[in-house]
């Protein structure tokens, strides 16, 4: 037996069935079960008509299209996006304070490798500097021998000069 044809009348989207033509437009065969021709459908003990399945299947699925458009309007959706909000914002607001935490002990690592980095070059720098005072050094150390010397040959009872060389 084919299944009855049914129209809806009325608004898409509109959750109430305010009237419905049912048609059957199948053929019953002679022979078939007995109150085929009144449209009677035995099932379980329960007699059900075609028409009235239909009208049970027509319902049902509305009654599960209302259910799933409740369950997704915008005002639930919403709520459920404030409640994940409400969840993870702790978690993100203690993982932006170790972030910022961690931030600035990095930049403060930074700072005094930059600090080193730029004492080293300075080293490297002043190793002029360091040569021309050696060489001073050694010049002085020169004319402080010379002058010792000077002084001990002029005057022979005086204790030489402690010398650090």
């Amino acid at each position: 037996m084919e299944e009855p044809e049914m129209q809806l009348k009325g608004k898409k989207g509109d959750h109430s069935i305010c009237c419905l033509e049912i048609g059957l437009l199948a053929e019953r065969k002679q022979g078939d079960q007995e109150g085929a021709e009144s449209g009677v459908l035995a099932r379980g003990g329960h007699a059900w008509t075609s028409v009235g399945s239909v009208v049970v299947r027509i319902v049902t699925d509305k009654f599960t299209e209302s259910v799933y458009v409740l369950a997704n309007e915008p005002s639930v959706a919403l709520y459920r996006l404030q409640e994940h909000v409400r969840r993870s914002l702790p978690e993100l607001a203690q993982h932006k304070a170790d972030m910022q935490r961690w931030e600035e002990q990095s930049q403060g690592a930074i700072y005094t490798v930059e600090y080193a980095c730029s004492a080293v070059k300075n080293l490297v720098d002043s190793s002029v500097y360091f040569r021309s005072v050696e060489g001073l050094l050694k010049q002085a150390i020169s004319i402080r021998d010379h002058m010792n010397a000077a002084a001990q040959s002029h005057s022979p009872d005086e204790p030489p000069l402690p010398s650090s060389a």
